[in-house]
């Protein structure tokens, strides 16, 4: 870890996600080594940087691969799920032996991963005197695969239960803002208000899938509320993005995790939990950063691909907390990603205020289509820069300019796979007040207009913040406002306008 600690403080990197295994940090039950929890919260205040930490207890990615030995040899105790194993699974392949998947009904497995989640809470409280650690992850994408619910003993005696009441009064104190999808499901038992899971959802696996995320849900809260006894520090989990192309059904995606279908499930069950949280690999981010910004839940991209567009929109359109692209350890320390974390770090205090007082708009202009934001008192159109200058050069019966190249790969090594930095115009608009705005980004062109008329720009200078505030550099005029934000680079302006009526 010591050279990738080094590459992400090169990287303006605020704050690493690390992990600790249940294996490792409980070899043998009773036993505990703090090596790997001690050596992290060492290298995170040599560098002054932050930690949030998975647990990788019982549940990762809907197995159980994390579990200590003595936990998953013991299949009387900690007994399995059992799957019908009618659906292909993801990420494996005919023949492969089969990954270990324990029961989260098991009341022992939970009494087991509570008490090694408590000693670790216990193990900060004592050793991390300087706060490195601000957030834990309990377990990692949580659910069941090959299957929409566990089909175990213990499943069935659950699933025969009634729906439990703190359930039912949650549902119908929420009624008007629940996700769509789960509505239509009870609503169409008539919204009974008692009964068992099956009289009150139904049988089929969008039901299964409720009955899934309630017990998972109530086995993260056991952890989190105890956890939070010995160190109330936020804590989330994390869930694997579902329905999605491929996996249209719960079972294809981990069946009971947070996904977006069961998010108020999850809001029942597990109050402790400061966040439900994204994972995001798929291709167009705006609908899943929408999904689960619901309900008061507080943003925060725990794993997400290179995409650099996708950071300023979860920062400037969902008040996100933090945007953790997964592997940025194969990251260049020039790439596009570390350009934004070079001008974002200093803004952490701007930004933050501008998103508690609604000042702020994200940019994400992925179709080509001009996007109209309201502002500070003024309505923005934000443009391609690109588009518009091909379309003046036409006009003046120029040549246009050629097609920019592709960006250079954002990741670098021989274990990397080439990923090309984001092309997409992208960026923020903050309103400082007094008809000045910050425009920080890439590629775009922002024209402002008060009712019907367009404003008048006063000045424009280029800079960024540092620990001191705003350091201005070159004033942008003349020609040089044809495009003041770059094209080929991440860059941030103050603008003032000249205020309507002058």
């Amino acid at each position: 870890m010591e050279p990738i600690w080094d590459k992400l403080q090169q990287m303006h990197v605020r704050t690493v996600v690390g992990t600790v295994s249940w294996e490792d940090f409980e070899p043998v039950e009773g036993t505990f080594d703090y090596a790997a929890v001690d050596a992290q919260i060492a290298q995170a205040r040599r560098r002054d940087m932050r930690l949030v930490l998975i647990w990788f207890g019982a549940f990762k990615n809907a197995s159980s691969t994390y579990a200590p030995s003595w936990v998953r040899r013991d299949v009387a105790r900690f007994p399995r799920a059992v799957a019908q194993g009618e659906m292909k699974e993801a990420f494996t392949y005919a023949g492969a032996m089969p990954k270990p998947v324990l029961s989260v009904f098991s009341s022992r497995l939970m009494d087991a991963d509570r008490a090694a989640f408590v000693v670790l809470m216990k193990h900060l409280a004592a050793v991390d005197t300087d706060h490195r650690v601000i957030m834990v992850q309990v377990n990692n994408e949580s659910g069941l695969l090959r299957d929409s619910r566990d089909r175990s003993p213990l499943a069935e005696a659950a699933w025969k239960q009634p729906v439990p009441p703190a359930l039912m009064r949650y549902l119908a104190s929420h009624r008007g803002t629940l996700k769509p999808e789960l509505d239509a499901v009870w609503a169409r038992q008539n919204r009974r208000s008692a009964g068992t899971w099956a009289e009150v959802f139904g049988s089929d696996w969008q039901a299964d899938e409720i009955f899934m995320a309630w017990h998972f849900g109530r086995y993260m809260e056991a952890l989190a509320a105890a956890g939070k006894q010995a160190l109330a520090l936020p804590m989330y989990v994390n869930g694997w993005l579902g329905p999605q192309e491929g996996q249209p059904t719960a079972g294809r995606y981990p069946s009971g995790g947070p996904a977006r279908r069961v998010l108020d499930i999850w809001k029942a069950a597990a109050p402790s939990l400061d966040l439900l949280a994204p994972d995001i690999y798929v291709p167009d981010a705006k609908p899943v950063l929408a999904a689960y910004d619901h309900a008061g839940n507080p943003l925060f991209v725990p794993e997400a691909q290179f995409k650099t567009g996708d950071l300023f929109w979860a920062l400037g359109e969902h008040g996100a907390l933090g945007y953790s692209v997964f592997g940025i350890e194969d990251g260049r320390i020039d790439g596009q990603l570390a350009q934004a974390y070079a001008l974002l770090d200093p803004m952490a205090a701007v930004i933050t205020r501008a998103q508690a007082e609604r000042r702020i708009a994200g940019i994400l202009l992925d179709d080509g289509k001009p996007a109209e934001i309201k502002l500070g008192g003024y309505t923005i159109t934000v443009r391609e820069t690109q588009s518009l200058l091909k379309q003046m050069l036409l006009d003046a019966g120029l040549q246009a300019p050629p097609a920019p190249p592709p960006l250079p790969s954002e990741t670098e090594g021989p274990s990397s796979r080439p990923i090309p930095g984001d092309s997409r115009a992208f960026g923020l608009i903050i309103a400082e007040g007094d008809n000045s705005f910050l425009l920080i980004g890439k590629g775009f062109t922002a024209d402002f207009s008060s009712g019907p008329d367009l404003v008048e720009v006063d000045h424009v200078e280029e800079g960024q913040f540092n620990e001191s505030g705003w350091n201005a550099g070159r004033v942008i005029n003349g020609d040089e406002r044809l495009s003041i934000i770059p094209l080929d680079r991440i860059g941030s302006v103050r603008v003032r306008l000249l205020p309507p009526g002058h």
